[in-house]
């Protein structure tokens, strides 16, 4: 069989809710690795808070590769070889974020090895989600250079002020030129640069390991694994996405915690 390429969602995909990896979705995708089968992590996450996972799989092959901010870099993960980094400037986001701030709501802009949470503009939840492995600063807006760069910025709030903001943001596309935004969780907003998403990296990807949309397969969750979705000839959505990816999908496994990603990759390859 001709090496496929699978891209794979982590949060709330291949990890379960308490964000770990199951000996089952590792043992599968470790034995698809050896057979030349290429695994990718296709996440919003920054670096170190997959790495660890990058580890437990064994991702270590000259051409292995990790999508990070939701497509915003590509890189490999053995000779860190930057395909893509797309990134932000402060300056550049200075409207946006006061259109945010009037609606009382908090922004975390996150960099590849740490977090700034904006102290004018509230804490938010984002610290629980982040983890141990990034630094985590709060700070004021007026205390960041001009020049600061970062991959992404997130808003985590409850789902009815996301919604709220969501509809702003489509009704004022002069704010939204330059900026992309999905959600990966239902609290949980997330902006990168324009023209970014899971599924314009994948592309990326597959021409430079030679490989086309019909050997790619999917799985995924949310709204942000959409374009991936729209990509792939086998995408996959998990029992517990929403409906918006599973009307997407072309097949339908298990949920995160029931290791819907290994039972449908052994069904799949026969394993």
């Amino acid at each position: 069989m001709k090496p496929k390429l699978i891209a794979l969602d982590m949060d709330n995909t291949l990890l379960k809710s308490d964000r770990t990896l199951s000996h089952q979705n590792a043992n599968i995708l470790k034995k698809l690795h050896a057979d030349n089968h290429h695994i990718v992590l296709t996440t919003g996450r920054p670096f170190p808070n997959v790495q660890p996972f990058l580890t437990q799989l064994e991702l270590n092959k000259n051409d292995d590769y990790v999508i990070l901010f939701n497509g915003g870099v590509v890189k490999n993960i053995n000779t860190n070889e930057t395909l893509l980094n797309k990134r932000f400037t402060l300056n550049d986001m200075s409207e946006i974020f006061n259109l945010i701030h009037n609606l009382n709501l908090p922004i975390d802009i996150v960099c590849p090895e740490i977090v700034y949470s904006i102290a004018d503009f509230g804490q938010s939840n984002y610290v629980n989600l982040i983890g141990k492995l990034l630094h985590y600063q709060q700070v004021s807006i007026t205390d960041l250079p001009t020049t600061l760069t970062f991959n992404k910025f997130v808003v985590c709030e409850t789902e009815d002020k996301l919604n709220y903001l969501e509809n702003i943001l489509h009704h004022t596309p002069v704010l939204t030129k330059n900026i992309s935004f999905t959600r990966s969780r239902r609290t949980l907003l997330e902006f990168v640069p324009s023209n970014v998403s899971k599924g314009a990296a994948l592309k990326l990807l597959l021409k430079k390991l030679s490989l086309t949309s019909k050997d790619l397969i999917v799985f995924g969750d949310e709204a942000n694994d959409l374009s991936m979705f729209k990509l792939a000839t086998v995408s996959v959505a998990m029992a517990n996405a929403i409906p918006l990816i599973k009307s997407a999908a072309t097949d339908i496994t298990s949920s995160n915690e029931e290791d819907g990603v290994a039972t449908f990759l052994s069904s799949y390859f026969n394993l």
